[in-house]
């Protein structure tokens, strides 16, 4: 029986960041772009899916069966959420090769969740305030339509609605997010050795050391005219 835990490196007890953490980290070797195996990668990635999933993890706990995951509803409005941020890259006319794009995306998604939890937060306040007017309107004549009422019951309505397509906009961008887990865009830059490095710092040296010299020369220029 595979151990999940083992094969991620992570205890038992560990936090669904911890095993966000670990999957990545071992991702980034085991990919089979990296030289890893496929089989490899494939395992890595089931065993962050379930123990990033609640209630897989407990069944996974208590029986040691691996439950296959069940299709999400809101795996359709998800891959819309993830195209459009990579629209936004391929579009860029920054270089791919200086992006951390998977940081980029997931950054980009948490920013969207901030802005439509904020507008939840806005219009239920407003619901809150409209039910107090709603309270206090009156008609003076007895018996007669309450048009304001009616006003303040569809300004109601209307942030109600509100609210509604702001909550399925969040829950499809946090399962984007799970989405995204379980890739990685792997970094296609030549790895710069260490001698590479050494020379660059070594030259920066020098650089600096010249230019100490030189203004050195420029200070004293001034006093030997002085004694001429």
């Amino acid at each position: 029986m595979i151990d999940l835990y083992r094969l991620l490196g992570v205890k038992r007890g560990a936090t669904k960041e911890e095993v966000r953490k670990a999957y990545r980290r071992k991702a980034k070797i085991s990919h089979p772009d990296k030289g890893g195996s496929a089989e490899a990668f494939s395992a890595l990635t089931v065993a962050h899916e379930v123990l990033s999933d609640e209630r897989r993890r407990e069944k996974y706990d208590a029986t040691g069966e691996i439950e296959a995951a069940k299709p999400n509803n809101f795996d359709g409005s998800a891959v819309e959420v993830i195209a459009q941020k990579l629209g936004l890259i391929i579009y860029a006319e920054t270089e791919l090769s200086e992006l951390d794009i998977g940081t980029l995306i997931e950054q980009s998604i948490r920013d969207d969740i901030a802005r439509r939890q904020a507008s939840i937060a806005e219009q239920s306040r407003a619901i809150e305030r409209t039910a107090k007017l709603r309270a206090r309107v009156r008609r003076k004549a007895e018996g007669a339509d309450n048009m304001l009422a009616r006003v303040l019951d569809w300004h109601e309505r209307s942030s109600k609605d509100h609210i509604k397509k702001n909550e399925d906009a969040v829950s499809s961008m946090e399962r984007a997010l799970e989405i995204l887990e379980g890739y990685l865009f792997v970094d296609d830059r030549p790895a710069v050795e260490a001698d590479s490095e050494d020379q660059v710092a070594a030259a920066l040296r020098d650089t600096i050391a010249t230019l100490d010299e030189l203004a050195a020369i420029l200070a004293a220029r001034p006093k030997e005219a002085a004694v001429g």
